[in-house]
């Protein structure tokens, strides 16, 4: 191995000295910066292996998951499922056909329009996903023990302009 401290290091799955990620790496000059930009970047940057974890854990893939999450919060429409994950209509049925394989959802009719179908999850499907996400829900509140009322709502406000923030920088925001 190369110890020339002036060669950057590739990390690998069997480098178990790898440095942690610089997530300011090869920035320009006056890059704004702060630590609680920095933690939030890493919470961002671990969300996908976190999913990809639970997908396989519940032996689906992460765009199943993204749709059972989805579906969890209300039963939606193929088209609206397509269109919230951003695919196409025939990539969504295939997506929902696997799911209700598996007994995560099913299909029924629209109780406020009956020429349309909607996707629901099963008691099932739910119970599998909970089981799944619950104790790392536990280990995030958790996180909280020892946090004053105070520190809490601090949080809490920043994040919601964090999402805000995101949402604004979002995919379907215009430009500027």
């Amino acid at each position: 191995m190369d110890t020339n401290p002036e060669v950057t290091r590739l990390s690998s799955d069997m480098d178990a000295t790898a440095a942690p990620q610089d997530p300011h790496l090869g920035a320009p000059e006056g890059w704004p910066a702060s630590p609680l930009a920095d933690a939030l970047y890493a919470v961002l940057r671990a969300t996908p292996e976190t999913r990809v974890g639970i997908a396989r854990r519940l032996d689906l893939n992460p765009s199943e998951v993204d749709a059972m999450e989805h579906l969890m919060g209300e039963p939606i429409g193929p088209v609206e499922l397509s269109r919230r994950l951003h695919m196409t209509s025939a990539s969504a049925t295939v997506l929902v056909d696997r799911l209700e394989e598996a007994g995560h959802v099913v299909r029924e009719p629209d109780p406020n329009d009956g020429r349309r179908r909607v996707v629901r999850p099963t008691a099932q499907g739910m119970e599998s996903v909970y089981r799944q996400i619950g104790p790392m829900v536990a280990d995030l509140v958790g996180v909280e023990d020892g946090m004053s009322a105070r520190d809490r709502d601090a949080v809490v406000a920043y994040l919601h302009r964090v999402l805000a923030v995101l949402e604004k920088h979002g995919e379907s925001a215009p430009p500027g």
